[in-house]
């Protein structure tokens, strides 16, 4: 039987001559998978021998993922901000760009929202990576979580139990704002925010995730002129709420106009992911204090 040193190296070069991205670190969370082991482990008993069973395991999720099926898909999990959540082709596959999300909403909350109950509304949640992270790190806030789909919204209640929150996590269905029922704090959203004609000249594994996850309209940000709308329209933010959406760098200069047409008097600043390029808007009508 080969050892596990061999069969890591073999799954990486198998990966890397198909063109796979990432392909070190994919065969180390395939093996990983198979083995039932953690990363340091895996390394330390580099020694040890993979059974024919396990082979076979392995086997049949490489050739899965030289289809360019998402690895997320293939082990239907994926960790996001430090929790592992349940994955699948019904929801889109939780990004770190996204993280910046979580970060700025409970820096927020450590600077002074969370004086009082705080109310959140994560809309269009996707598996809940949002909401069950922000119920996670603030025990004193009730959230929000809404979806316009069935099937999305089930995998988010998966997730909601699995990590316990299921009693601050309440999920919602319907078109983004509407199904609110009380004024939030803080509304936090990662909407489709890619242009309907740039979708198919993306990479492979982008192809398999649900077309509505991706599709922000011809411009993109179709969905969030509609969720700013709503929001100034409506009872659906406090006086002194926040809005924090994520989207691509190239959006931000007319998103930025559509907040100031929707808000006039509120404070409109960005935040930067790790590659430096702004990726959150961050509309807060309590002006700067925030």
């Amino acid at each position: 039987m080969p050892n596990l040193r061999s069969v890591l190296q073999q799954t990486h070069r198998t990966l890397e001559s198909a063109g796979i991205p990432d392909a070190r670190l994919e065969a180390e969370v395939m093996v990983m998978d198979v083995m039932r082991m953690p990363r340091q482990a895996m390394f330390a008993e580099q020694e040890s021998q993979v059974s024919p069973p396990q082979e076979a395991a392995l086997d049949a999720i490489v050739q899965r993922r030289l289809t360019r099926e998402p690895l997320a898909y293939i082990l239907n999990y994926r960790e996001f901000y430090g929790v592992n959540l349940l994955v699948n082709p019904d929801v889109l596959i939780p990004r770190p760009e996204t993280e910046i999300m979580v970060e700025h909403a409970l820096f927020m909350a450590l600077m002074g929202m969370e004086s009082r109950e705080l109310v959140i509304a994560d809309v269009g949640t996707g598996t809940g990576a949002i909401a069950v992270n922000l119920a996670l790190h603030l025990p004193a806030a009730r959230i929000y979580a809404t979806d316009a789909f069935d099937a999305t919204l089930d995998v988010a209640a998966y997730n909601v139990r699995m990590h316990n929150v299921a009693d601050r996590v309440t999920l919602l269905k319907g078109d983004l704002l509407e199904p609110l029922p009380e004024p939030v704090d803080v509304i936090v959203a990662n909407l489709p925010y890619l242009p309907t004609a740039r979708i198919p000249t993306l990479q492979p594994e982008v192809q398999w995730e649900p077309a509505a996850a991706l599709d922000g309209g011809p411009d993109g940000i179709a969905l969030i002129s509609r969720l700013l709308a709503q929001a100034a329209a409506g009872s659906r933010l406090k006086a002194h709420g926040v809005i924090l959406l994520e989207m691509d760098p190239e959006q931000i200069p007319p998103a930025r106009t559509l907040a100031a047409t929707a808000f006039p008097e509120a404070d409109i600043t960005t935040e930067r992911d790790l590659a430096g390029m702004e990726r959150v808007l961050a509309v807060s009508l309590a002006g700067p204090e925030y």
